[in-house]
């Protein structure tokens, strides 16, 4: 026997086994290779030499012959012995065996399986039936009528290993397996997907168990087939939980919709007419009321927005509507809205431009204001001396666009590091006792935050204690040709408007509104009632309300761009307190040109209107010359 083919821990003398009729071999359970095999051993694998036998590459095995494999090295390590009924094929011709399997030692220590086999006489069909068994993905078991195992193919042993071989101890709840046992033993089938116990921890496995008789006792035992279902499963499960949340999102953007109608309609006839009221010739005590109107109903607007954006902004829904727009114009009414509270406490407002800022950008003028405004209601609220000063500083990138900050910088108490770190975190103020003072919900500057980030810019602060503060926000914006929105602020003269809504108090607030710009505006009741004027008049712009009887302002939109000539070319712009991101979204979708949020502010009512009466003119010249 050729030394190069023998490992060198062998015993140097293997005569008595090469004498041997019965097949005998040595196999290496880490290595996954032969050893050494006798004469009747190389005849039983089919090898023409032991060459060939110990040349063969076992580590490509099946899984189920690996964890078989594994098992005989494990139990056999202990000193025990293992017979087990094995097919052959050698020539093709099938050969069953009692394989005797027990440890043997090395000469260096190692511990290796030694196979003894005796040749038993099966038929074809069992012969095929073991192998089937050895080799399936499927767990096959049997056990006795107390649950004990008798028989685990390979790959029920690779799953549950020696702890968890008896029946009830496959199941995650003892208790489950125990009446398991008995329904199956009870006459009744087991078919069902159930979490078991397996070496490889928790799975869900399908269980078909069913009783049989044992073919060696003669007694009742149970039958019982698996299928490992944990990826099916946990993909069900993953389903189902995107389901519900899908469902959550759903109902809670539907509350969304419905807390920003029904809350910011009767708002819009709070403040704006209240605001009507306030230019209006009043004593000292009914403008000192009105002034209190206006401020609580500001105050509830701000929080119903903050709100409704970090909930969108939770849920990923808020989307920018970039458009052009005049940034000082935008600083100067921002300014103007707190003037009423820092007159109260006689704080002076100021707003700075450097020289080099630019006028008109392009970005979403309406978040951008949201954000400065939170900026600025701290500021004077935090400020019970001196004043608040808004600035603006610019830097051209030379690529179309401009590096812009704007910062709020006040008089105030100042603000230790502490109180820094956590300003801009969701419902944090810089002291509690700040609420309790001050009242707010601790949203504004979290709102601020989250939403310059999303034009992706960034926001700080910078303060010491006794030295006030500076909130400052910085914002790349693209530019917009200043000569081109002169020439449309020229064209927009006074227009004829259209406005359609079901409430009355907004009807006349808004074309009061309109009035006071010096526009005429028109108004119906419905979105019927809208196509109906449009098909029959002249209008330079349509304001459309959404949730309407007849017909909404979806279908009235879709209705005027399918108009014969420039009537389907009106501007249309939805005048709305239905304003999440995916309804406006939908609005764009039905062919309207833009949105304006109810309460209406009059400064933002004048630039969007101005905007697209003036973007229609234009075209309209373009056209006809």
């Amino acid at each position: 026997m050729p030394d190069a083919f023998l490992d060198p821990a062998l015993p140097p003398d293997l005569s008595g086994w090469e004498r041997l009729r019965r097949p005998i071999w040595l196999y290496d359970p880490v290595s996954l290779r032969g050893l050494y095999a006798n004469a009747a051993a190389i005849a039983l694998w089919g090898a023409d030499s032991l060459e060939a036998l110990l040349a063969r590459d076992f580590s490509k095995a099946s899984p189920a012959v690996r964890a078989r494999t594994d098992r005989l090295a494990k139990v056999t390590a202990a000193g025990a012995v293992v017979t087990e009924r094995w097919s052959f094929f050698p020539g093709g011709r099938p050969v069953a065996v009692n394989a005797t399997i027990s440890a043997f030692e090395m000469l260096d220590g190692r511990k290796v399986l030694q196979f003894e086999a005796t040749p038993v006489d099966v038929g074809h069909a069992e012969l095929r039936a073991v192998e089937a068994l050895r080799h399936t993905s499927g767990m096959i078991s049997l056990f006795d009528a107390q649950g004990r195992s008798t028989l685990s193919n390979p790959a029920a042993f690779d799953a549950y290993g020696d702890a968890g071989l008896d029946f009830a101890d496959r199941f995650l709840f003892a208790a489950d397996g125990e009446a398991a046992l008995a329904q199956v033993l009870g006459g009744e089938p087991l078919a069902e997907v159930l979490p078991v116990r397996t070496a490889h921890g928790e799975r869900w496995h399908y269980l078909d168990a069913r009783q049989v008789v044992d073919p060696v006792t003669g007694e009742a035992g149970v039958l019982l087939s698996e299928r490992d279902l944990t990826s099916q499963v946990e993909a069900e499960r993953a389903l189902e939980d995107a389901r519900e949340r899908a469902e959550v999102a759903m109902a809670k953007q539907r509350f969304l919709a419905n807390m920003s109608h029904e809350l910011r309609t009767p708002l819009n006839s709070v403040i704006g007419f209240a605001g009507l009221l306030s230019a209006s010739p009043l004593d000292a005590d009914q403008a000192s009321h009105v002034e209190r109107i206006v401020k609580a109903g500001e105050v509830l607007l701000r929080m119903v927005n903050d709100v409704i954006d970090l909930s969108e902004l939770d849920g990923g829904a808020v989307t920018l509507h970039p458009a052009p727009f005049d940034l000082p114009a935008l600083l100067d009414q921002a300014l103007g809205a707190v003037e009423m509270q820092a007159t109260a406490k006689r704080l002076t407002l100021a707003l700075e431009i450097d020289d080099d800022a630019p006028a008109w950008v392009v970005g979403d003028a309406e978040r951008l204001n949201t954000a400065i405004a939170h900026f600025l209601d701290n500021a004077v609220k935090f400020t019970d001396a001196g004043g608040v000063r808004l600035r603006l500083q610019a830097q051209p990138d030379g690529q179309g666009a401009a590096d812009i900050e704007i910062s709020v910088i006040d008089t105030g108490p100042g603000l230790e590091p502490a109180a820094r770190a956590r300003l801009f975190r969701r419902f944090s103020q810089a002291d509690e006792s700040d609420r309790r003072r001050f009242g707010g919900g601790g949203l504004g500057l979290a709102v601020s935050r989250e939403l310059v980030a999303l034009m992706g810019g960034d926001v700080g602060v910078d303060s010491a204690p006794g030295e006030g503060a500076r909130f400052w926000l910085r914002v790349s914006l693209p530019l917009h040709d200043q000569a081109d929105a002169a020439a449309r602020a020229e064209r927009a003269g006074p227009l004829k408007v259209l406005y359609a809504d079901d409430h009355e108090a907004n009807r006349v607030l808004v074309s009061s509104l309109l009035a006071s710009l010096g526009h005429q505006c028109d108004t119906v009741c419905d979105g019927a009632e809208a196509v109906g004027a449009v098909r029959e008049g002249a209008y330079d712009l349509v304001l459309m309300d959404i949730q309407m009887p007849v017909q909404d302002g979806l279908g009235a939109a879709a209705e005027i761009r399918a108009l014969a000539g420039s009537k389907a070319k009106v501007p249309i712009l939805a005048l709305t307190a239905n304003t999440l991101s995916d309804q406006r979204a939908t609005y764009a979708a039905a062919g309207m040109n833009d949105c304006i949020a109810k309460p209406v502010n009059l400064a933002d009512l004048y630039a969007k209107v101005t905007y697209w009466a003036s973007a229609e003119s234009a075209a309209a010249q373009t056209s006809a010359a």
